[in-house]
């Protein structure tokens, strides 16, 4: 395992058994040198309090102090590939309209009447708009938020068109994802996503598209769904299955700043917490491997057996070379988050971006947006994106037409415990959640960093 410090052991703390760096070195297909660079930081090991999760005054400083002040993960560019085409973008009572424009640009404006403050949009829509009519009374604006026409404008000699356009916010894009920021002093994009373009410049995100989007409520607030998919401590006890081809506990840790973070969580070796080394036939079973009819020749491993099913299998089935994709990216669960809400998979065979969102004013509710990538072949334009698949809190995700079942039923364990943590949180006589100093820091990092924008 590789050196972490700590505050109350400021030499070394281990798991048994191999790091991650170790494990990928170990492959055929040799990773980009982005995957094993490490950047670990120690942030403490104070308890984290509970409130946050329930305090409806926590609630509103996020509304006030935290939502409007960061880059927000909108839509994806397929979400409007052509001009004129719209996507609403919601978080809490904050709510923009994103219309692509006639130069291909975009512009994103808020999705408020300046009439009356009718609503412009439906939350979470998208649309094909000639013009932007409001429904109460009509007024109407171009595409490019300018102020066209009011019906009977001779009673509103008071009102300057030009000073009448709509409310225009931040916005950008990287990578085929579109971000707005609703604060009127916003930093530039590129400097708030920090190291992100430099570590996925192996891995251009805009040659991929958006083929299946779930959006499923979950029994929990925002920042507690979310910590469920921030560290892979939990696999031992929600994943069992899972432990004779995974590497939960000897999975990798990074953090970059305050607003990025990632894990890398080997897939086709052991969990450290099973005892013996197991034989790679083993482990190739563990993956499936039977029900695929894979074989292990002499000398081979389980990882590079799988991960070369993949490449023939998902190249074929996208339409695209994988030949050059090394074992890691094939297969391993690699995931970074960038504050608050977005994660991104930059992965082949596990293509996740995930997306957590206050449900309205309920602070034990949230919005959990799961999307799947598929790469784009060369030459080719990809579909317009998905509308998303709205499941409630005790639909499993297995019911939606084109989710792996697999994969589904780790969704269905993963958010199984939310409501029951939300439920025991409220009861504890414990203040305060005790954090790992490695596996959870990507969750104080979040808490933290939270804690500097509520206290600006």
């Amino acid at each position: 395992m590789a050196t972490i410090q700590t505050k109350s052991a400021p030499g070394t703390a281990r798991c048994e058994g191999p790091s991650t760096r170790d494990i990928i070195l170990k492959d055929d297909h040799k990773a980009p040198g982005v995957i094993t660079e490490e950047s670990y930081r120690y942030l403490g090991d104070e308890d984290v309090d509970y409130a946050a999760y329930y305090s409806e005054e926590v609630h509103r400083l996020e509304m006030d102090k935290m939502w409007p002040e960061t880059w927000l993960f909108a839509c994806r560019e397929e979400h409007i590939p052509n001009p004129k085409d719209s996507h609403v973008f919601d978080v809490g009572d904050y709510s923009a309209l994103i219309i692509r424009q006639n130069d291909g640009s975009i512009k994103a404006f808020i999705n408020s009447c300046k009439h009356r403050g009718m609503q412009l949009q439906e939350n979470g829509t998208s649309d094909s708009l000639k013009v932007i009519r409001c429904p109460f009374h009509g007024w109407t604006w171009g595409t490019d938020g300018k102020l066209m026409s009011i019906p009977c404008a001779w009673d509103f000699p008071h009102v300057d068109n030009a000073e009448y356009a709509l409310d225009e916010i931040a916005v950008d894009s990287w990578g085929g994802f579109v971000f707005v920021n609703f604060s009127s002093s916003a930093p530039p994009l590129m400097d708030y996503l920090d190291v992100l373009p430099r570590q996925f410049a192996d891995w251009p995100m805009q040659n991929r598209h958006l083929v299946l989007h779930i959006q499923k409520t979950l029994p929990a607030n925002w920042k507690m769904a979310q910590e469920a998919f921030l560290e892979a401590y939990h696999v031992l006890a929600t994943h069992p299955q899972g432990l004779a081809s995974a590497g939960d506990a000897n999975a990798q840790y990074d953090i970059w700043g305050d607003h990025i973070s990632r894990f890398v969580h080997t897939i086709g070796t052991r969990s450290p917490h099973l005892k013996g080394e197991g034989s790679e036939a083993e482990i190739l079973k563990a993956l499936g491997g039977d029900d695929l009819g894979l074989t292990l020749e002499e000398g081979d491993t389980a990882r590079r057996v799988f991960s070369e099913h993949l490449r023939s299998t998902l190249g074929k089935e996208m339409g695209v070379d994988l030949s050059g994709v090394s074992t890691s990216e094939m297969i391993d669960s690699i995931e970074y988050h960038c504050f608050p809400n977005f994660m991104i998979f930059p992965g082949i065979s596990l293509p996740m971006v995930y997306r957590f969102r206050p449900d309205g004013d309920n602070v034990d509710q949230s919005i959990f947006d799961l999307m799947f990538l598929s790469l784009t072949p060369e030459g080719t334009t990809p579909p317009k994106a998905p509308e998303p698949v709205k499941i409630g809190i005790e639909t499993s995700y297995t019911e939606v037409e084109g989710m792996s079942p697999r994969l589904g039923h780790i969704y269905d364990q993963d958010t199984s415990n939310l409501a029951r943590l939300t439920k025991g949180i409220k009861a504890s006589r414990k203040k305060g959640q005790t954090l790992g100093n490695y596996q959870e820091v990507r969750i104080r990092q979040v808490r933290q960093t939270l804690d500097k924008y509520l206290s600006a």
